[in-house]
């Protein structure tokens, strides 16, 4: 497994860190001062295991992560185990696997989502929440806990707050390129931002009618992003009671509602009906669109704001200029334009610790938790990543050329949090993106939906 700072780092290289950041506008608590500053002592000696996650889909984050650990280490002395993880590590058997060994870390970051199966391993932090933070970030983090609870609403333990979120995942904003709609001679300032699915339709009809590009957008059939990525705002758009991937008791699936068949219905449309997307659907990712779109080969697309960085490092003045334009997802027609927004959010989690080092190591993890929840940190990891867990900062990350943060906000009006059940990986992604291949490939919507919400349903009985 890959480490960092299991051998010393220069200063150097971490000037370079910082000076490649500030290029982008971007500053962590890592001041100049501070790096050269002698680390203070209240936690020297003491070291912590971090597996990190945050930095996957974005190049500048694993840049912020170095400097804000550098910070952390500078301010209390204590050493910072980093190991780079990958979604694949949490999603798959490996944490779990090296949890049930005792192979386990101080502090980990993932979404929120996927910690279902690692519940039991988790301290939970709502007395450190309540008495050992400041005042006004607690109150400007709060309005969150009750999307962490309702995430996690069929465990016993359901009111604990585990999972600490720090960079919000709204999905998924809609995204554009500016000089498309000019070729296509389409009216932009009048009909950006989207609307509905029928403007949505009429506009990707004349760029391709235009031959702007040969296929103006992009469906997504690859396993992770079939059903995580546009597709759940449609549905949830058409019927919020039926929006989510189970009920609210976490009993049944909602797979075979009426919203379900709409929703992937238009979905499919857009790729066999219409043509407006390429012949690679069933097996596209939006991290592929994200490339093409850089590339000038998709007019619009749907993607995470966790791909924001790859735009600022691949294209830093044609995101200062404009060209790149972000809005809020849209609903189907006729539906619900606040109910298109779903939540996971990057969360840090403290492990239960053991042994004689156990309160020490636990102090340190919240600490290093507390680091990130600084003013100057959630600023600039919104830059690259997106809005950020605190709602009083959120104004400051308004009125860039891009308006990612305008995009952001109405999708937070009603936010719907992604079940974290234990089986939530194969509830959302390996039972259900085979049968959204199979009705982009053709197969029947309806029936492909009722086999999988049989499956699901197979699987919560267990």
């Amino acid at each position: 497994m890959e480490r960092q700072f299991e051998k010393p780092v220069s200063r150097r290289d971490f000037l370079k860190v910082t000076a490649s950041l500030a290029a982008m506008g971007i500053t962590t608590s890592l001041t100049p001062d501070l790096l050269f500053a002698q680390a203070k002592t209240d936690l020297k000696g003491v070291t912590l295991d971090y597996w990190a996650m945050i930095h996957q889909q974005n190049p500048v984050v694993k840049e912020l992560s170095v400097s804000i650990i550098k910070a952390f280490e500078q301010k209390t002395g204590c050493s910072v185990k980093v190991t780079w993880a990958g979604y694949g590590d949490i999603i798959g058997p490996k944490y779990r696997t090296n949890f049930v060994a005792n192979k386990k870390p101080t502090v980990f970051d993932a979404t929120c989502r996927w910690t279902g199966a690692l519940r039991g391993f988790l301290r939970p932090l709502d007395d450190l929440i309540e008495n050992d933070w400041d005042p006004k970030i607690r109150e400007n983090v709060a309005w969150l806990f009750p999307v962490v609870r309702d995430q996690n609403r069929g465990f016993p333990d359901k009111d604990q707050i585990k999972d600490l979120p720090f960079i919000l995942i709204v999905q998924a904003p809609t995204l554009t390129r500016r000089d498309h709609w000019e070729k296509a001679g389409l009216d932009f300032d009048k009909q950006w931002p989207i609307k509905d699915s029928d403007q949505f339709v009429e506009i990707l009809q004349v760029l391709k009618e235009k031959k702007v590009v040969e296929y103006p957008y992009e469906v997504y059939g690859k396993l992770w992003d079939a059903m995580d990525t546009q597709l759940p705002g449609w549905i949830r758009s058409l019927d919020p009671g039926t929006g989510n991937l189970i009920n609210d008791d976490w009993t049944r699936s909602n797979g075979d509602a009426e919203s379900w068949i709409k929703g992937l219905q238009f979905y499919v449309d857009l790729f066999r009906k219409y043509n407006f997307s390429s012949p690679n659907s069933p097996q596209s990712s939006d991290e592929e669109s994200v490339e093409l779109l850089i590339q000038g080969q998709k007019s619009i697309i749907h993607c995470d704001l966790l791909n924001r960085g790859t735009f600022l490092k691949k294209m830093p003045k044609e995101m200062e200029a404009g060209l790149i334009q972000w809005s809020p997802h849209f609903p189907i027609a006729g539906g619900q334009a606040d109910a298109v927004g779903f939540q996971s959010n990057f969360a840090f989690n403290i492990v239960k610790q053991e042994g004689p080092e156990a309160a020490i190591k636990e102090k340190a993890a919240w600490e290093f938790i507390k680091e990130w929840f600084l003013e100057e940190n959630q600023i600039a990891l919104a830059k690259a990543l997106g809005p950020c867990a605190r709602k009083d900062l959120w104004e400051t990350q308004m009125g860039t050329a891009d308006h990612y943060m305008e995009s952001t906000i109405p999708m937070l009006s009603n936010p719907a949090a992604w079940p974290n059940h234990p089986k939530g990986v194969d509830i959302q992604y390996n039972l259900c993106a085979p049968h959204i291949q199979k009705a982009l490939q053709g197969s029947d919507v309806a029936t492909e939906l009722k086999a999988y919400a049989a499956e699901v349903n197979k699987v919560l009985e267990t």
